[in-house]
């Protein structure tokens, strides 16, 4: 049997743990600590079994590749508050000499959100010290770490050597990670032949579907997350230049924030041709107002594809909880837009936050410095250190920030809903009409020319 003490065999056959100090991966209490030693068997089984909730099987099924550990500061600092002054004399005295800093401050109910395979390690623990040295390493909020396929002892142990915090490693469920039935396999892959053939970056990858739809209605349902208040997503290989003295979930929470972003740049129209469409029929059909979506919409009722960049957010975990969010993301997963098109999640994201929430609840944290890829957004500030090499993003062609910061909210009713939608309806009969009639002279020509 597998148990509380034996990480479940995988590719990794180099005992990492006989050498890296202060880690230990352990199961989490009230979780189940023993399996057969055929887990994919078992979780077979788990997957043929009727179930009364979804909450149960999720959690039955990924429960031998849930692994945990607790930090050297969450157990230090347990021992400084020890009614025993001589250990907690001694807490005190280990986490000084560690330079782990105390943080006795009440914390918001929130953990940092990564989704991640186990090549990606080297550019995470990178990412991970910055986060730390810029901010995690005053407050000791915990890591969940998520991948649809088992961690390796490798990454688990690595990943955890690197921080202080608590950290916890899980699988995702099957059914946040695959085709729904909805979908037709056969039309999906033409859809992804038809985009990768357009050269649409990502157009020809299933995989990166499957992460664009679970980040977009699934990650905050994953057993783990259940009791979760906040997230933090941090994304591999992302850089942090600002040096944080405070704690941006207890801002977000002391100040009414739901949403909160870095970059704002315009999507590619090409991934997501019928999205707006489907917003402005779901606004138009539940009567939703809303004095932040014209941030979003062109003078002519179109979707200016503006979008709060997602690899960077800092959320409500109960806003996206809401039945109006669910009843949002479920219109779209059943349009099947995720696989026939290349819907992202940030444009999802943004788009429930225009319809769902108000422009006082949506915060950008100009102060936190940061860079994906080669987009960065930068500070001002003297806690920021950012490297000259790159441009500021922020007043580039492409940004939505300065629509941002000039823009002055506005009642947005069901009314502008189905004016928009039948603007947009017209545009795109105009645009068959033309086209349509472009194809008709061209073969015409082609047909004189046959003809002499």
């Amino acid at each position: 049997m597998t148990t509380s003490d034996k990480v479940p065999p995988n590719s990794d056959k180099k005992p990492f743990s006989s050498w890296i100090p202060h880690v230990s991966l352990v199961r989490l209490d009230g979780w189940p600590t023993e399996f057969p030693d055929d887990l994919e068997e078992y979780r077979q089984g788990v997957l043929d079994k009727e179930w009364a909730s979804d909450i149960d099987k999720h959690r039955a099924e990924i429960a031998p590749w849930v692994w945990h550990h607790r930090g050297d500061a969450d157990v230090l600092q347990s021992l400084a508050l020890s009614n025993d002054t001589l250990v907690a004399e001694q807490a005190r005295r280990e986490m000084a000499a560690r330079k782990i800093i105390p943080n006795y401050e009440p914390r918001a109910n929130a953990s940092f959100v990564v989704l991640i395979r186990n090549r990606e390690m080297k550019e995470f623990r990178a990412t991970m010290r910055q986060l730390e040295d810029r901010f995690n390493g005053k407050y000791h909020y915990p890591y969940l770490f998520l991948n649809d396929e088992p961690f390796s002892e490798e990454f688990m142990l690595m990943v955890a050597a690197s921080t202080t915090s608590n950290v916890t490693f899980a699988l995702i469920p099957r059914d946040h990670w695959s085709l729904p039935e909805f979908v037709d396999e056969g039309r999906a892959l033409a859809a992804r032949e038809q985009m990768a053939a357009n050269n649409v970056i990502y157009g020809g990858s299933l995989s990166y579907r499957h992460m664009c739809r679970f980040n977009s209605g699934f990650f905050y349902k994953h057993p783990l997350l259940r009791s979760v208040d906040w997230y933090w997503r941090v994304e591999p290989g992302v850089d942090f230049y600002c040096d944080l003295d405070y704690d941006p979930f207890r801002y977000m929470e002391d100040h009414g924030k739901l949403y909160s972003f870095v970059i704002a740049l315009k999507e590619l129209e090409l991934t997501i041709p019928s999205l707006w469409d489907h917003t402005l029929e779901y606004m138009a059909v539940n009567n939703i107002t809303s004095d932040l979506m014209s941030y979003f919409v062109t003078e002519e009722g179109g979707y200016n594809l503006c979008h709060f960049w997602s690899n960077f957010e800092i959320a409500s975990l109960n806003w996206l909880r809401s039945p109006a969010y669910e009843s949002y993301f479920g219109m779209l997963d059943r349009a099947g837009g995720f696989f026939m098109e290349r819907w992202g999640d940030a444009p999802v994201h943004s788009l429930a936050a225009g319809m769902l929430l108000n422009y006082e609840q949506v915060h950008f944290f100009d102060d936190i410095g940061y860079k994906h890829a080669d987009f960065v957004h930068c500070s001002e500030s003297v806690k920021c250190r950012c490297p000259l090499v790159f441009d500021n993003f922020d007043s580039s062609p492409g940004s939505c920030l300065p629509r941002w910061k000039s823009f002055k909210p506005g009642l947005w009713t069901e009314r502008d809903s189905r004016e928009a939608r039948r603007l947009v309806r017209e545009r795109k009969r105009f645009r068959v009409t033309h086209e349509g009639a472009h194809v008709a002279e061209r073969r015409r020509w082609y047909d004189l020319l046959a003809v002499e």
